[in-house]
């Protein structure tokens, strides 16, 4: 299990770095926004091939952040395939990774994960020298690929996305109480909880990052007239000779704050009742 844990970063490292030789050696047409400073010390090729082989974190990242770069990619054939492949590698990947966390003590694993990508599992090379922690979200996360060519890609930013748990009372207080009983702001939500009724359901909110989403438009004879996804990643378009589609150009960063106005018909009370847990009551 631990070897194939090892084998599977392996297979997916070498892959990406050979999609990155090849992208630099064909050159194709592509698009990528660079900033400033990328512009001054970098040309898009490098910077999007770098992005797509970045698995690392970098010191002092959140772990709860991943560098993305919206784009467009025009490829082969041939180039498409190896990237089907390098999709399925990343969810082998994950896979073993699940595997191991299932039969690993925690100590374990994070042994087995700090030397995930180091020269004793890994052929000795440059690109891997000096990195610590492999950033599993951003193995996970992955290539977009578009088989058919679409007529004009919108991007946006995606600001407002969230997920929803529904829980029970008896859920959240087990949730409260393997926070720690003893201490005073958990017993204030506790006692809080505790005046509901059993069978009140509660919504457990977790904010999204914000995204780029690309809206396509296709051809009229085309399978599927429009389509949307989010891009973390530059989009891979299979090139029939037409070049880049229409697009256009969004700002690098997420605008701050809600671009939408809640909705008047909102299920979900807007103030927290269980701020430990992102708790909220429906109304």
């Amino acid at each position: 299990m631990i070897r194939e844990l090892h084998e599977a970063f392996a297979r997916l490292a070498d892959e990406l770095s050979q999609l990155q030789l090849e992208l630099l050696r064909q050159r194709p047409a592509h698009w990528l926004p660079l900033s400033a400073q990328e512009q001054l010390i970098s040309d898009s090729l490098t910077v999007l091939t770098g992005l797509i082989t970045d698995l690392w974190y970098e010191d002092g990242q959140d772990g709860r952040e991943t560098r993305s770069r919206h784009g467009l990619v025009m490829i082969t054939a041939d180039i498409a395939e190896h990237v089907r492949r390098i999709n399925q590698c990343k969810d082998a990947f994950k896979q073993a990774v699940l595997k191991a966390r299932a039969e690993l003590s925690e100590v374990e694993w994070r042994e087995e994960y700090g030397r995930l990508g180091q020269p004793d599992g890994l052929r000795e090379s440059l690109h891997f020298a000096g990195l610590s922690r492999v950033h599993l979200r951003q193995c996970y996360r992955h290539l977009p690929l578009l088989e058919h060519r679409p007529v004009k890609v919108g991007f946006s930013w995606y600001v407002n996305g969230r997920s929803i748990r529904k829980l029970s009372v008896a859920q959240a207080e087990q949730a409260l109480l393997a926070l720690g009983e003893d201490k005073p702001h958990i017993q204030v939500q506790l006692q809080k909880l505790h005046q509901l009724a059993a069978h009140t359901p509660l919504a457990q909110i977790q904010t999204l990052a914000p995204v780029v989403r690309a809206n396509m438009v296709f051809a009229d004879d085309a399978p599927q007239p429009r389509k949307a996804m989010n891009v973390p990643l530059p989009l891979f378009i299979v090139d029939t000779g037409a070049g880049l589609p229409a697009f256009n150009e969004i700002d690098l960063l997420p605008p701050p704050g809600r671009t939408r106005r809640e909705r008047s018909d909102q299920k979900i009370a807007s103030e927290v009742f269980l701020p430990s847990l992102r708790i909220h009551l429906y109304r």
